[in-house]
């Protein structure tokens, strides 16, 4: 036997005992990495595994499952195994990996001592997802919201989310701040997937009725504002309804931005009371009725309430404690109404209050008085007909031009007088 034959036989007898160990896997102990794959044969991060194996005790379960553990970057775990050995039965040497990732699960069966340090597992039906959320320039959205099937994850600093996933068709919903949406798609292999949130620039201004601005505290995007100059803006506003809420004073104002087609909201808060402009009486068939101006100014006004305009009189003298009554005040025209009063005495001086609100609540009121001593009663019929008084232009006594002409004969006549003394003799 030369030196090569030798050396080879003392190598065999040397590895003659761990042959026999592994054959008959008597108190073994095996050390070994599993590494989990996707169909394009790169690493599965996050990939449960399990590994099953014979414990060796002579009591207990025969077989003893490691808990789940889930694969690193690289889609590798690492397994340090030990069978204990017994004399009762024979031990069984297979050793059975479980990896399960992307909604599919693959197994495969290895013998103890019968494998290289690492131990691939192939998850042939589960490919890699990209899922973009970008604008509408595709500039990067990150930390978006993505739900893919029963998975779900925020996007990176690229606007991907990542997922490997099996064969099939997903429901998928992202979102970012105020923008959503929703479908679905099919991985078939590798695929990569594109949501769109565009953003618009969005005006708020609050002002009065005369177009002033209003401090004001808005609520929107989930916070508040407070609007020392009545203006709000945001350069990117995404989804297709904002809601706000504005708030002045208690009174508020709710609604809805829509970015893509109404940006820009003004909101006007009519502040100001209308006025009332002249109040003159007039006599209409005996009696006095009264012609009322009234109008909401500004530029922004929010009306009157034409149901609000009221007219109550008393006659004079009378105290605080007198009650009021209602005249019927109807519309003549634009920003115009007429007050029909009952029954009201001759020869009276009338008090009257006029109130009137806009449609935003504002109150205006005014005071006035006026009399009938120039009323003319109308025709009675029923032969109980009295004179009536005298009007301003028509009084008793002798008339003025009577009067004037008098005053002139009287002075035609003392010059004649003086004229006549004059002459000499």
């Amino acid at each position: 036997m030369n030196l090569r034959h030798a050396a080879l036989f003392i190598l065999l007898l040397q590895l003659a005992p761990l042959a026999y160990a592994a054959i008959d896997c008597s108190g073994y102990h095996d050390m070994f990495t599993v590494r989990v794959l996707d169909g394009n044969r790169r690493p599965v991060e996050n990939a449960s595994v399990t590994v099953k194996y014979d414990r060796g005790q002579s009591f207990g379960d025969k077989y003893f499952t490691t808990p789940p553990k889930l694969t690193d970057a690289s889609g590798q775990i690492l397994y340090d195994i030990y069978n204990g050995g017994t004399n009762t039965r024979p031990i069984d040497c297979n050793i059975e990996i479980n990896a399960t990732a992307g909604g599919t699960k693959k197994s495969i069966t290895i013998v103890a001592g019968q494998h290289g340090p690492t131990v691939d597992v192939i998850l042939g039906d589960v490919f890699g997802l990209k899922f973009f959320v970008r604008d509408q320039f595709r500039a990067a959205l990150p930390n978006a919201t993505v739900n893919v099937g029963n998975y779900s994850g925020t996007t990176d600093r690229y606007g991907m989310f990542y997922k490997q996933l099996k064969k099939g068709v997903y429901p998928y919903f992202a979102s970012y701040v105020d923008a959503s949406q929703a479908g679905s798609l099919n991985i078939t292999n590798d695929t990569e997937f594109e949501v769109l949130f565009p953003h618009y620039r969005i005006t708020l201004d609050i002002s009065d009725d005369t177009g002033k601005p209003l401090p004001a505290t808005l609520t929107i995007f989930n916070k508040t504002f407070e609007m020392q100059d009545g203006h709000f803006e945001n350069e990117k506003t995404f989804g297709d309804a904002v809601p706000y809420n504005v708030n002045y004073r208690g009174i508020i104002t709710e609604g809805t931005i829509y970015p893509a087609t109404e940006p820009i909201v003004n909101i006007r808060y009519d502040i100001n009371a209308p006025q009332f402009g002249n109040i003159t009486p007039q006599e209409m068939n005996g009696k006095i009725q009264l012609n009322i101006e009234v109008w909401d100014p500004n530029q922004y006004p929010s009306g009157l309430d034409m149901t609000s305009i009221k007219m109550f009189y008393k006659v004079e003298p009378s105290d605080a404690t007198a009650p009021w009554n209602s005249a019927i005040v109807y519309t003549t025209g634009r920003n115009k109404f007429t007050a029909d009063f009952q029954d009201l005495p001759a020869d009276s001086i009338i008090k009257f209050r006029a109130e009137v609100k806009d449609k935003a609540g504002n109150r205006a009121e005014k005071e006035g008085k006026f009399s009938t001593f120039a009323v003319t009663p109308p025709e009675n019929n029923t032969g109980n007909q009295t004179n009536p008084p005298p009007s301003g232009g028509q009084e008793q006594g002798i008339p003025l031009i009577y009067i004037l002409g008098g005053a002139i004969l009287l002075l035609l006549a003392l010059y004649l007088v003086f004229r006549m003394k004059s002459k000499p003799a």
